[in-house]
């Protein structure tokens, strides 16, 4: 499901920076309504990777282990 964390953190790190950036300093007009609307998009789409990372990949990877110990258990 989910094999690029890393990938993720830096999708988070980056959309952290724009949202300190767009609050922080004095920006054009487009600047000034982009970042926001960027930072919101990357910290969404981190949050939920990193969501399904721990909530559903994890686990399926852990009873996946315990299906195959119970097999190799009857063999």
């Amino acid at each position: 499901m989910i094999k690029n964390l890393p990938l993720l953190f830096f999708i988070l790190i980056i959309g952290v920076s724009a949202s300190t950036i767009s609050t922080n300093g004095n920006l054009p007009t487009f600047l000034e309504w982009a970042l926001p609307v960027i930072s919101i998009i990357f910290n969404a789409t981190a949050a939920l990777g990193l969501c399904l990372h721990v909530f559903v990949y994890k686990p399926m990877k852990k009873a996946e282990e315990n299906l195959n110990e119970v097999f190799n258990k009857l063999d």
